[in-house]
């Protein structure tokens, strides 16, 4: 029997193998001799281990358990999306949220575990589409949602689009203004930590958002800043602005290298979020909370 190869689908991750192959027990003992047999990758075979073409339909099936786990409310399983698929689920989701009416009116950036590196955890840079349905200003229904918690970011509002990757030296020449943001983050996973092909199929947990007057853009005016969250009245979380990658002008240039790298364009006058300072605070109906960045603005809503 010639050495068997194996070939993984980026795309559908499915796995062919080419050649024959001994299917064996768990004492080692030969049940059966295939040749050529694929192997589920994705998942949703009903036929496991073995392929049966439900690949084709993945990502329609994907996009629907998400949107049906924010309909009641239900976490959803992780999938093991591929980098590819994620995208596309992703996509998927824009493209629903857009025939249904609503607009692009920016992105979020955030970070997510990196499958790649399981012996050591990184966090890789990543990011979701925020529409004008998703804006809040004096209140924002959490009940909706499965795991809600509000995070605390700065906000840039472009004056040129973003297409390809930029220099951090480039930033203000595509900031015209910047202010305090919230927001609310909401994984239809629920509490389990997702990979990153996982959360950019979730189109990175963005489920709302709020944020500030708008203040001109300049230098300066991020530089020794804090982030706090009041909830009620209290402040329970603060951090530094250079928990944001550092710095936090750099969100911008960490998404210029995602969007020339898949191809995404976001236009002028779109909005980008940075990132959370702090710790994600849950949400619970009834309460009011509050980012404040002194110095930069603040913005608050009430949960219901």
């Amino acid at each position: 029997m010639t050495k068997p190869t194996v070939f993984i689908n980026p795309k559908s991750g499915s796995i062919k193998i080419t050649g024959e192959v001994d299917v064996v027990d768990v004492d080692g003992k030969v049940i059966e001799t295939l040749t050529n047999p694929k192997i589920c990758g994705c998942g949703l075979s009903k036929d496991k281990p073995w392929c049966d073409s439900s690949h084709g339909e993945y990502v329609k099936i994907v996009a629907s358990a998400l949107r049906n786990a924010r309909e009641l409310v239900k976490p959803c399983n992780l999938f093991g999306s591929t980098p590819v698929r994620a995208r596309e689920i992703r996509e998927n989701e824009l493209k629903h949220r857009i025939e249904s009416g609503e607009t692009l009116v920016g992105v979020k950036v955030g970070g997510a575990l990196d499958s790649t590196k399981k012996d050591s955890p990184t966090y890789t840079t990543i990011f979701g589409y925020l529409t004008d349905a998703m804006q809040c200003t004096e209140s924002v229904r959490v009940a909706s949602m499965i795991y809600p918690r509000a995070e605390a970011e700065v906000v840039f509002k472009l004056s040129k689009e973003i297409s390809e990757e930029i220099h951090p030296s480039q930033v203000l020449d595509y900031v015209s203004h910047v202010a305090a943001g919230m927001e609310i983050l909401d994984y239809r996973f629920g509490e389990v930590e997702a990979s990153a092909e996982d959360a950019i199929a979730d189109n990175a947990g963005a489920a709302a958002f709020a944020y500030g007057a708008w203040v001109p853009a300049h230098q300066e005016n991020l530089d020794a800043l804090s982030a706090e969250v009041f909830v009620n009245g209290e402040c329970v979380e603060t951090a530094p602005l250079t928990a944001i990658q550092g710095n936090p002008w750099l969100a911008v240039v960490e998404f210029s290298k995602l969007a020339a790298a898949t191809g995404v364009k976001i236009a002028a006058g779109s909005i980008i979020y940075s990132g959370s300072a702090t710790t994600g605070v849950h949400m619970v109906a009834g309460n009011t909370y509050r980012v404040e960045i002194k110095g930069l603005g603040q913005v608050e809503v009430k949960a219901s």
